[in-house]
């Protein structure tokens, strides 16, 4: 806040100050005396009263100078002007970025469009199926089981892709559910797209002229066709250790042994996953001596079948704790037992 001057200053004194101005003394010294030794006449004095009248008004006119001079000193100063103080420009406001839309997914096929599908078992050959080359699988730990009894099967994500074939909820001759499990994700509306292992070949060994074949396939799927649900375990079979594992997914072990593997004319598939198609027990063959058999969705990559089948590689018991198998992996009964307590599905590894 701005002072403001003092609006009285003191009286003024001193010089500027008449001294006993209209008093009798000061009236009568005004006056010069008669000069005694001159002829003219002396001078008429002044009543007294006339004086004292006449000094008064003087000091009177003292007195208001002194009050004027007092008020136009005291008369307080303008107040600054302050210049004006522009308004602050506001920030400007961050703009809000809007989440990108869920991609789409591709629509339903019709139940007339899914039969004309190839359907995607251990025996068939569907070449628009997917395999390492194309991509790298990751375990999603899930397991995928589908809600129809056919679904539909893709080679790629995006919306606009056409079914390749279909999974169905039932695992041919077995007759056993069927599940899957996932190796990949694409976000998107509904759920969005899973990557599935399938049973299925894309090529079969000797084709064109080529000696090898991949030993796994995988597909796209709509999310919403299946029921997702957690793989606690997964089974790692590694050819250099010749090494077979049950792991859960912080590394814990929850079964190992070294296992018998094929031979390099017959071999184990290597550097694939999939996954566990079933679990059973077959009297008929007589060399698992009544253990349960672990089906998986992978094939030789050398032989295009083998005892009447694709040459699909499973993970049984064997009596003899030598030797090599034809693709095979050869187990204990112990070990037997332990995958049969894992659920169809079970994503599986071979290194």
């Amino acid at each position: 806040m701005d002072e403001t001057p003092d609006a009285t200053p003191p009286a003024p004194h001193g010089p500027d100050r008449p001294a006993d101005v209209g008093t009798p003394a000061a009236a009568a010294a005004a006056a010069p005396a008669a000069d005694a030794g001159t002829d003219a006449a002396p001078r008429r004095r002044l009543p007294r009263r006339t004086a004292l009248l006449a000094g008064a008004a003087a000091l009177a006119l003292v007195a208001a100078g002194t009050v004027a001079v007092a008020v136009t000193r005291g008369e307080p100063a303008a107040a600054p002007t302050s210049a004006p103080v522009a308004a602050p420009t506001p920030s400007p406001s961050p703009t809000a970025t809007a989440a990108p839309a869920p991609a789409a997914v591709p629509a339903p096929p019709s139940p007339e469009a899914l039969a004309a599908l190839p359907l995607a078992f251990f025996d068939a050959v569907v070449p628009e199926l997917l395999d390492g080359g194309d991509l790298t699988p990751t375990n999603q730990w899930t397991i995928a089981t589908p809600r129809a009894a056919l679904v539909a099967l893709y080679a790629s994500p995006s919306a606009d892709a056409a079914p390749v074939a279909t999974f169905g909820a039932t695992v041919p001759t077995l007759n056993r559910p069927a599940a899957t499990a996932v190796w990949g994700t694409s976000p998107g509306l509904d759920g969005g797209m899973v990557l599935v292992a399938t049973p299925a070949r894309n090529a079969t060994p000797g084709d064109g002229g080529v000696a090898a074949a991949p030993s796994a396939t995988f597909a796209w799927a709509r999310a919403a066709d299946f029921t997702l649900s957690p793989a606690t375990q997964s089974v790692l079979v590694d050819n250099a250790s010749s090494v077979i594992s049950v792991l859960g997914q912080d590394g814990a072990v929850s079964a190992q042994e070294v296992a018998r593997l094929g031979s390099p004319d017959d071999p184990t598939p290597a550097g694939t996953a999939t996954y566990m198609e079933a679990n059973y027990v077959d009297p008929s063959i007589g060399y698992t001596q009544g253990q349960p058999i672990a089906l998986t969705g992978a094939h030789s990559p050398l032989l295009a079948g083998y005892g009447g089948n694709s040459a699909l590689t499973a993970i049984h018991y064997y009596p003899d704790p030598t030797g090599s198998s034809h693709g095979c992996v050869r187990v204990s009964a112990a070990m037997t037992q332990a995958l049969a307590t894992l659920p169809v599905g079970t994503p599986i590894q071979f290194t």
